[in-house]
């Protein structure tokens, strides 16, 4: 006989399991830890530029870093909150971050066009490679640690999730990376320390789905 709804209801709430409340606050002090280490280590192993270690911060160099770090901050925050299964409003203020911060490679096409800034020796010299590779790299600590805790929560949409884990991890990297960094060109600023962003945040809706998946 099958069972009736009362008893298949009793019988699959019996096998209901207790789990712990994900706590917003724990998600975000773990990936302010996950961005803070990535800094010391790239400075302790790197490094820091000269002018900024004397305490000479150039206009660029703050205007560039405090966009990444502003769209890293809105991201992680995003991506931690979509931990917890909810419908409805979403944080969308990374959206308005990675907005600002395609900006800086919009600049530096104006400004080589228009002949405001030099044109670079190289397009995609060694600098920009080192840039390009360790702004991915660097970012591999923040990108575990909001994969681990997406994946003990439940996100209703992996794919943005991926997307924002993506975009938190480039962000990370390439502004830890940005204080051994020495060039202040708008070309370099503007497309390499962009484009390990963009990279990251393609890869992250890839690969991050199926890990985080439930």
């Amino acid at each position: 006989m099958p069972l009736q709804t009362e008893d298949m209801i009793d019988t699959l709430v019996g096998q209901l399991q207790p789990t712990r409340v994900l706590r917003r606050s724990v998600g975000l002090a773990l990936a302010g830890l996950a961005g803070i280490a990535t800094i010391a280590i790239t400075i302790g192993l790197a490094g820091m530029r000269e002018d900024v270690a004397a305490g000479h911060f150039p206009p660029l160099f703050l205007i560039a870093n405090g966009l990444v770090l502003l769209l890293g901050l809105s991201a992680s925050i995003a991506a931690v909150t979509m931990a917890n299964p909810q419908v409805g409003n979403r944080p969308q203020g990374w959206r308005w971050g990675a907005a600002a911060v395609l900006l800086l490679p919009l600049a530096a096409i104006v400004a080589l066009v228009s002949h405001a800034a030099a044109v670079p020796g190289s397009w995609f010299g060694a600098h920009d490679r080192a840039c390009l590779t360790m702004g991915l790299i660097l970012g591999l600590l923040m990108a575990g640690t909001l994969t681990a805790w997406l994946r003990r929560g439940a996100p209703v949409a992996p794919e943005m999730a991926g997307l924002l884990v993506g975009i938190a991890s480039g962000c990370t990297g390439m502004f830890a990376f940005a204080f051994y960094c020495p060039s202040n060109s708008l070309y370099h600023v503007g497309v390499w320390h962009t484009a390990p962003i963009v990279l990251s945040a393609i890869l992250g809706r890839l690969v991050i789905p199926p890990l985080v998946r439930w």
